[in-house]
């Protein structure tokens, strides 16, 4: 288990690896030079059955904790696991049935559902196939595969991200497919995958709410049924084995592993003090699934996550004042926002929606806390109107103003409560 920074989010993983039904293993956490609580946190765990080891210096990538991983394993078959995945009890068993039955089979992989944040439509599913040729078009993620330790004495290491134009992952497994080594699929969903990259800012805050409703839906009945009903969901929907390979030719060596790293919120703007105030144009930038990456006219649309974020990359010590410009095309979507700052919930003011270019525009104004030390993240929670679906746009946002709080602020802020007290 590769991780960095996770601090005690990694524990549903770590558990999902513990209720194994196969026994006989061991855990092998490496840390790609943690500087946080997570080794404590696994040390703490006090099982003759984890290890941690922390790498110094950091190498930015899975690779490097993978190839120590390995190196210290002492078992005769590696799998691996994200610090952020979710095996099922039978994952193990089901992939060493495989290669029990084919002792010369070269990847083992299981069935693995890409779960989208916030139970948005049209989880993926991968891993599922019986002709060995999809091993040349089909991505399967390394929390669904295994193959034995001296593989990597075959084929090589895992390499560096800068030395490729494909993920590493992807490298790792077509490098595997082209040495003629053999694939084969438990055609089992065993893996439940959270990918950091399709959760935008998911390192700047991390999370594990969703790894622990998954562990706790599994200990009930009717589990296996929710995993068929999201197979043929995807088979219905076209996201059943659609995760394929791209060309990466046109790529420079290390291109996507950098603009994965923008997405989840591991490269990101100075931090600065929020001073007089600043105004945060909509500009180019990598949202993931929460928003899209180019505006529009100084828009940025919903992009489907009915809870996207928006990073705020200002401190302040004292309140501030936020606002927001909405856009809609219809204007009843503009009179209620609801919307978090740091997972507080904040009493937003609409203005009255005005025509504008893309419909209706109205401005949204809050009194916020930023971090002190730290960027602040805003979380919109969208109603079922302001969600980007399938022929329907959703809310848009233009420049965000951000300023200490003045004293009219707070007085005009607190008109409303004045006069409903009179009343």
């Amino acid at each position: 288990m590769a991780t960095y920074n996770r601090g005690r989010h990694i524990l549903p993983s770590i558990r999902s690896v513990e209720r194994q039904t196969f026994r006989n293993f061991e855990l092998v956490v490496v840390g790609d030079d943690c500087t946080d609580e997570t080794a404590d946190v696994v040390r703490e765990l006090g099982s003759e059955k984890i290890r941690w080891l922390n790498l110094d210096p950091r190498g930015g990538s899975q690779s490097f904790p993978n190839n120590a991983g390995i190196d210290a394993a002492r078992g005769a078959f590696i799998a691996y696991i994200g610090h952020d995945d979710i095996w099922a009890p039978g994952h193990l068993e089901a992939l060493l049935d495989l290669f029990a039955k084919d002792p010369a089979l070269g990847i083992g992989v299981s069935g693995a559902i890409f779960h989208l944040p916030n139970d948005m439509p049209g989880s993926q599913v991968t891993g599922l196939f019986d002709d060995d040729e999809a091993k040349f078009t089909h991505f399967f993620p390394p929390s669904s595969f295994a193959h034995r330790k001296e593989l990597t004495r075959t084929i090589g290491a895992w390499r560096s991200p800068l030395e490729t134009r494909p993920p590493v992952d992807v490298e790792f497994l077509v490098r595997a497919a082209n040495a003629g080594l053999r694939f084969a699929s438990t055609g089992r969903i065993t893996v439940h995958k959270f990918a950091a990259g399709h959760r935008y800012l998911s390192y700047v805050r991390h999370e594990s709410h969703e790894q622990e409703a998954i562990l706790q839906k599994m200990r009930r009945p009717g589990f296996d049924d929710d995993v068929a009903a999201i197979v043929d969901a995807a088979r219905s929907a076209g996201s059943f084995m659609a995760v394929r390979y791209r060309d990466f030719s046109a790529l420079e060596p290390g291109q996507l592993a950098r603009e994965n790293a923008v997405r989840k919120g591991m490269t990101l703007p100075p931090l600065q003090p929020v001073g007089s105030g600043h105004t945060i144009e909509q500009r180019p930038a990598l949202c993931a699934l929460d928003w899209r990456d180019l505006p529009e006219d100084g828009i940025r649309w919903a992009n489907g996550n009915p809870r996207p974020r928006f990073l705020i990359p200002f401190t302040s010590d004292r309140p501030a004042r936020l606002s927001i410009l909405l856009t809609h095309a219809d204007k009843d979507a503009l009179r209620t926002l609801a919307l978090t700052c740091n997972g507080a919930p904040l009493v937003v003011h609409l203005g009255k929606p005005v025509r504008a270019r893309e419909g209706r525009q109205a401005t949204a104004s809050a009194t916020v806390r930023l971090m002190r030390d730290d960027y602040s993240i805003l979380e919109f929670g969208l109603c079922e109107r302001q969600v980007t679906t399938p022929g329907h746009r959703g809310i848009g946002i233009g420049p965000i103003g951000v300023r200490p709080l003045r004293f009219s602020d707070r007085l005009r802020d607190g008109l409303p409560a004045i006069l409903r007290a009179q009343r």
